[in-house]
């Protein structure tokens, strides 16, 4: 419970310098952008401190660009190596 304290601590850091300087530089989108990268992140690092199960990143770039993979191999490949 200690270590997710402290990654809340750093997180909470970080916002306390950020969030004022996108404030008053009316950098609203960047602050939201900011915020969900943030929750993100802390979500995923206390997951991991809890050792919950997360999903692998890895595996959902590979269904998205595995049709791209295989039409770049139909053309540049030559029959016999195609796989």
């Amino acid at each position: 419970m200690t270590y997710i304290f402290l990654v809340f601590l750093f997180y909470a850091a970080v916002a306390y310098f950020e969030v004022p300087r996108l404030l008053k530089n009316r950098m609203f989108r960047e602050l939201c952008t900011f915020i969900a990268i943030s929750v993100l992140g802390l979500v995923l690092a206390a997951g991991q401190i809890l050792d919950l199960p997360l999903p692998n990143v890895t595996k959902g770039i590979e269904v998205l660009f595995q049709p791209l993979v295989d039409a770049t191999d139909k053309l540049l490949l030559p029959p016999g190596l195609r796989g």
